[in-house]
């Protein structure tokens, strides 16, 4: 594979050259064609080469071959002429050197090749044997140029350097009898380090050469060292942008070296070489010759020999008291003459003289009771004073020399109480001369001095205190701090002047809390080995970095108390996998600053792929700024990792989901997990940390977005709010609505109540008016004038009486006082003398009025007065909504158990919406188009009134459409007997009660003849009224004084308005078909009836109606009830003005007729007739029927509007505006009288100057002799 400059990608194989293609994702392939010159010359690749002119070369088995990229054509350069196998001619390697020479190394030799207009050149080096500066050999490997720009050239006979100044090769093959030469000549491999060093791949190792000493450095595996390249053939080599040297193997797989050395080195047991005698390391000292002393557990002692390199093994002997009492080696202490005291288990105290090499076992000579001679020995210091302490399993123990022997002797009893039976662990010993005594129960401070012995209480809850009472290690640093290690509590920092502890532990950095041991560099760093490798601490700054077996430690897990500085700096620390030594300022720091990248998504633990069902990723995750979550997908992990590949395991990483966490997380795994996130919006962004703790370059950050479920979205709580304000608004309403209607319903009582209440004061002088009007009726029947006044009287204070009654007994029924009277009575007859009642209404209004019944006679039992109220409303109701020439039938049926009263008429129907409410209390219907205004409860006490009988009473109705009339039933429904009644419900004896008379007035019989006076030459009046006694009444009245028309309603009144045009129309407000408001405005707007003055007669009493009406137009407006002489006085005025305007109007349009001052409508009338005069003022012809067309109106309805506006006729007009037109022309002296009458329209002179003599009393010739005089 090779990448280009311009980032393209190729991979050769054996079947073909590809390239890949970023964008569409997909290869290019490029093959060879025995037909095609410019194909590649064959299909086995085997090098790729760019060089710096950006030409891309391609190696293959027969031949070398340049692409060239814009036509995607290649060129064959052939070297067959001077190779000596010309059909083995495989290129196996490429380079351009520093002058543009490319080297070309092929299976046959080397070539040196260059360019000349455009033509090929080249020097052949093949292996001539037995001359000596000869290539080593024709089959070329590899290629590749130092730092000095020196070539050198790989062979399967070693490698070569080229000379340039005599084009000499000088060769590198290896040798049994050189160590530092190549470890193998077959050079599979050559790669340059960025430190100039090269790496050289053979079959049998690893070799690396320094160009400019000449020397090799062989690596090969070896199954013993761990570290070692895994399998010696050597393929390729590779390296890194971070320095790191890839290394492939044949069989061995992928193996990588760093690009600096960690400076660990390794002691380990070793079969095959001297080495140590056992891994476990228990202690080390360092001998006055600078050799070391090693203690193992399981081996003995070990004496390391520098200078041979050599090991040493001093084991115990069971039969030999010489030797070492045991193998298990707990400590090893040198004293002030260079001899060693070994401590063992269960061996007790050894003593070794270095120069004779025995053993000498110090046992207890005064019989002490803790016998040194068998204990586990741990911890050995010889202090300041020449005392030796020996710590071990039992307690301290204090060693003294008697007569060149070691004894036994007693330490002070205070200190034997305190440390007895505790297990001693260290013993330290520090720059004031002060024993520090480290034990598994705590940490103690001895006096030698003074024999005082300090005892350091742990206490956990407080953070200046030790924190563990198990103590492993002490050490003090250069600048006076105590730092003691714990077993599983950390580090604690001890400052003498402030007597307070400092704790660090793995929350800090520190690689494990087991502190095994403590050493201070020369840099003041502490190096702490722990149960998880080796800690570095700057006490300046308190940050650790830590290093384990992949940075080059014998293992990670170390022993306790198994380490050593010796004199020349080098640490040591012992664990359980053998010895690590180091110099602490050959330890490298890796300082890159490696980029970060993301490596995946995965939900639900499975991976996202880019385009896959879940829709997540659209594109590689790094190019996508947002990923977007449905809000079930809330459990996701982002991978990551930092582009870091020395000592990748240890590469750490902070990560912080902002807008969720307000922290970052510190974790050792590329990965970050979140779950059951709550719907919203976050960025993700994480750092990394390489292996030394250097932060990476910069950050990557995504959006994360996770989508709330529908019932959880911003618009579904706007739902919820829209839905909440809704129930809070329509509770709300209902308890205002509630409120209200209590309150209707109560004010509703307390009107009813009063209502009820006044009724009973009305009854008293209602029955002193009936009474008189009886007597004055029956008195003047003779009287027809009188008659006719005295019958409406008489009507409509029996309607007042009904109604009162009414309302009486609806209250009745309301409060469930109502009583029936019932007694046994002909229902036909009874329904016969109600339908009689209203025959006269129906003969008046043309209606075709039946009666039907299929019995003659049908006795129940009912209440007379009660059930005559039910049908004279039904009745009332059916004659006031039927038009002329309609159609009622009252029809009684008898079935087996009850009686059928059905009133049916033809009227206008009853909506299906108002059919249900049609029997509730004060409901009106208000949808048939009539101006009768009950007061609804006529149906709700009839509906009361049958119940109280235990019947029933329904509705059938069909509304009236343009084409059909309505249809409309009442169904009264009686039961027969009377088992149904209660017995004080039963009248004691029959009562007789009289029928209602419908209408009185129809008793007077008169004609619209009869009512009218003859009266000639009088004002005409129109009357619009729905109401027949009104109207009765206002033509009775005003039919005195003046010619009266009626009509009964908006409609009719219109059209006899426009056929009429009275002199007055007089107009209800309220009235079906077209109101008189609307009316009003038509007559206003129109120019045939604009001049009519109107008064409008309402029961609307408020001064917004009042002001509505007025700006109808309406010249008056009169609230009912009214004064008849308010009314004629109203009539006369408007009349009067009329008149008195005509006459003015008049004589403005006989002196100009360019300037007028009338009303907006009749003005623009004015306006436009004069225009349509002047524009046919020379028409001699033009004459009436001429300007009624031109107006649009009728003869008759042109001259009453001209009439009625300026009190002229239609021809006067006429005339009128000619001779103002004459006026102008006198004026202006321009034309002759004769000339000025034809322009005006007059055919003879003569006539037209009578004509102006008679308008201006002067003939023309007199008005222009007087215009001279006037200018004189």
């Amino acid at each position: 594979t090779y990448i280009d400059s311009k980032g393209d990608l190729w991979i050769g194989t054996s079947k073909g050259l590809n390239k890949y293609d970023r964008q569409k994702d997909s290869f290019t392939r490029f093959l060879t064609n025995s037909k095609d010159k410019t194909a590649i010359s064959n299909n086995s690749i085997e090098y790729i080469y760019e060089d710096r002119n950006k030409n891309l070369w391609i190696g293959t088995y027969k031949g070398l071959n340049k692409l060239d990229r814009k036509t995607n054509t290649f060129k064959l350069y052939s070297f067959k002429d001077t190779l000596a196998h010309p059909n083995q001619n495989s290129i196996t390697a490429i380079l351009m050197d520093q002058h543009g020479f490319l080297w070309v190394g092929s299976t046959d030799g080397l070539m040196k090749v260059h360019f000349e207009n455009g033509h090929m050149q080249y020097q052949l080096f093949q292996n001539q044997q037995g001359k000596a500066n000869s290539i080593s050999s024709s089959y070329i490997t590899s290629i590749a140029m130092d730092a000095r720009q020196n070539i050198w050239i790989g062979t399967d006979n070693g490698i070569n350097l080229y000379q340039e100044n005599d084009q000499s090769f000088t060769s590198f093959t290896h040798s049994n009898k050189d160590k530092n030469s190549i470890v193998h000549n077959d050079i599979r491999t050559i790669a340059l380090r960025n430190d100039g060093m090269l790496w050289i791949g053979t079959q049998e190792g690893l070799s690396i050469l320094n160009p400019v000493t000449k020397s090799f450095t062989n690596y090969q595996h070896d199954p013993e060292l761990k570290s070692s390249i895994a399998q010696n053939s050597v393929h390729s080599i590779f390296q890194d942008v971070s320095g790191t040297m890839w290394i492939g193997t044949y069989y061995g797989g992928v193996n990588f070296a760093y690009p600096y050395s960690t400076a660990f080195n390794v002691q380990q047991n070793n079969k095959q070489h001297s080495s140590l005698s056992s891994n476990v390391i228990s202690s080390i000292v360092e001998d006055e010759q600078h050799n070391l002393w090693i203690g193992t557990e399981g081996g003995g002692l070990n004496y390391y020999n520098r200078s041979t390199q050599t090991y040493t093994h001093y084991k115990n002997k069971p039969t030999d008291n010489s030797s070492l009492t045991s193998n298990l080696v707990k400590t090893i202490y040198r004293n002030k003459k260079g001899n060693l005291l070994i401590g063992t288990h269960h061996g007790g105290l050894n003593f070794f003289d270095p120069v004779t090499k025995n053993f000498r076992h110090i046992v207890n000579v005064r019989n002490y009771k803790n016998d040194i001679g068998t204990a586990e020995i741990i911890a050995i210091n010889e202090d300041s004073y020449g005392n030796t302490w020996i710590g071990s399993l039992d307690g301290l123990n204090l060693l003294k020399k008697v007569n060149g022997r070691y004894a036994e002797h007693t330490v002070k009893s205070t200190v034997e109480k305190s440390l007895k039976n505790k297990s001693i662990q260290v013993l330290f010993e520090d720059q004031q001369r002060k024993l520090w005594i480290g034990t598994v129960a705590g940490l103690h401070r001895y006096d030698p001095q003074t024999g005082k012995l300090s005892y350091f209480l742990k206490k956990p809850i407080d953070s200046n205190r030790l924190q563990s009472d198990y103590i492993n290690c002490i050490a003090q640093s250069t600048k006076g701090d105590l730092w003691i290690g714990t077993h599983f509590e950390g580090i604690s920092r001890y400052n003498p002047k402030t007597n307070h502890f400092k704790t660090y532990t793995e929350k800090e950095g520190l690689s494990n809390n087991n502190v095994l041991g403590i050493i201070e560099d020369e840099n003041g760093n502490l190096w702490i080995s722990t149960d998880n490798g080796l800690s570095k601490l700057d006490p300046r700054t308190g940050k650790f970095r830590n290093y384990t077996r992949s940075d080059g430690l014998a293992g990670n897990e170390f022993n306790v108390r198994s380490f050593f500085k010796d004199s020349k700096g080098e640490f040591y620390f012992g664990g359980y996998n053998g010895l690590t030594t180091f110099f602490p300022d050959q330890i490298e720091i890796n300082t890159s600053t490696a980029p970060i990248v993301f490596t995946g998504l995965k939900l639900f633990n499975q991976p996202v792929e880019v385009n896959g069902p879940d829709k997540l990723l659209k594109e590689d995750i790094n190019s996508q700024k947002e990923i977007i979550f449905a809000h079930d997908q809330n459990h996701f992990t982002i991978g990551f990792a930092l582009l870091n590949y020395i000592k990748s395991d240890k590469n750490r990483y902070t990560y912080k989901l902002g807008g969720y966490e307000k922290d970052w997380t510190y974790i050792h795994t590329p990965s970050a997990t979140y779950t059951n996130l709550p719907p919203g919006e976050y960025v993700f962004t994480v750092k990394g940390i390489n292996n030394d703790g250097i932060p990476g370059k910069g950050s990557v950050s995504i959006k994360i977005k996770i989508r709330p479920p529908i019932w959880a979205s911003w618009w579904a709580y706007c739902a919820y709010l829209l839905i909440f304000s809704v129930i809070l608004f329509l509770v709300v309403r209902y308890l205002f609505i509630k409120a209200l209607l209590k309150r209707s319903v109560d004010l509703q009582q307390m009107k009813l109540d009063f209502f009820t209440n006044i009724s009973h004061e009305i009854r008293t002088p209602l029955t002193l008016i009936l009474t008189p009007l009886e007597n004055l009726l029956k008195n003047t029947q003779d009287n027809l004038e009188i008659s006719r006044q005295i019958i409406p009287i008489k009507n409509n204070a029996d309607r007042l009486m009904r109604l009162i009654t009414e309302l009486m007994d609806f209250r009745k029924a309301e409060t469930g006082h109502l009583k029936l009277y019932v007694s046994a009575d002909d229902i036909i007859i009874f329904c016969k003398e109600i339908f009689l009642a209203f025959q006269h209404v129906a003969i008046e209004k043309n209606i075709t009025y039946n009666f039907e019944s299929s019995k003659d006679s049908i006795e129940i039992f009912f209440d007379r007065k009660h059930l005559e109220k039910v049908l004279f409303n039904l009745l009332s109701n059916a004659f006031k909504f039927t038009k002329d020439n309609g159609t009622i039938t009252l029809r009684i049926i008898e079935h087996k158990d009850e009686v059928e009263i059905q009133v049916h008429d033809n009227g206008g129907g009853i909506s299906y919406e108002n059919q249900n409410k049609l029997f509730s209390s004060f409901f009106q219907v208000d949808d048939r188009g009539s101006s009768h205004i009950g007061s609804g409860i006529g149906l709700a006490l009839s509906k009361s009134i049958v119940e109280a009988h235990h019947g029933s009473i329904d509705i059938e109705s069909i509304p009236a459409t343009a084409h059909t009339p309505g249809d409309t039933c009442f169904t009264v429904k009686l039961k027969k007997g009377k088992t149904h009644f209660k017995s004080e419900e039963f009248a004691v004896t029959r009562e007789t009660h009289p029928i209602f008379n419908a209408d009185l007035s129809n008793n007077l019989i008169s004609t619209e003849e009869d009512r009218k006076k003859d009266i000639p030459n009088k004002e005409h009046i129109l009357i619009i009224e729905d109401n027949a006694e009104i109207r009765q009444l206002l033509t009775g009245s005003v039919g005195l004084s003046y010619q009266v028309s009626e009509s009964i309603d908006g409609l009719k009144g219109w059209e006899t308005a426009i056929e009429l045009l009275p002199d007055l129309i007089i107009c209800d407000v309220m009235m079906p078909v077209m109101d008189g408001l609307e009316l009003c405005r038509k007559l206003k707007t129109d120019e045939r009836t604009s001049h009519i003055p109107v008064i409008l007669l309402t029961a609307r009493s408020s001064h917004i109606h009042q002001v509505t009406g007025l700006e109808t137009g309406a010249d008056a407006y009169i609230m009912k009830p009214f004064s008849m002489e308010l009314l004629e006085l109203n009539i006369k005025n408007l009349i009067h003005s009329r008149d008195l305007m005509r006459i003015k109007y008049g004589q403005q349009i006989t002196l100009q007729p360019q300037n007028i001052q009338i009303g907006s409508t009749d003005q623009a009338f004015i306006t436009k007739v004069i225009r349509y005069i002047e524009a046919h003022m020379s028409e001699q012809s033009f004459g009436v029927p001429d300007l009624a067309s031109e107006t649009g109106m009728s003869q008759p309805v042109l001259y009453k509007k001209i009439r009625a506006i300026t009190d002229l006729s239609v021809n006067d007009f006429i005339k009128s505006i000619r001779l103002k037109r004459a006026v102008q022309l006198l004026e202006q002296k321009n034309y002759t009288i004769s000339e000025i009458s034809y322009l005006i329209g007059f055919n003879d002179p003569k006539y037209f100057s009578r004509e102006f003599k008679k308008q201006y009393e002067k003939t023309p010739r007199e008005f222009i002799n007087e215009l001279k005089n006037n200018n004189l």
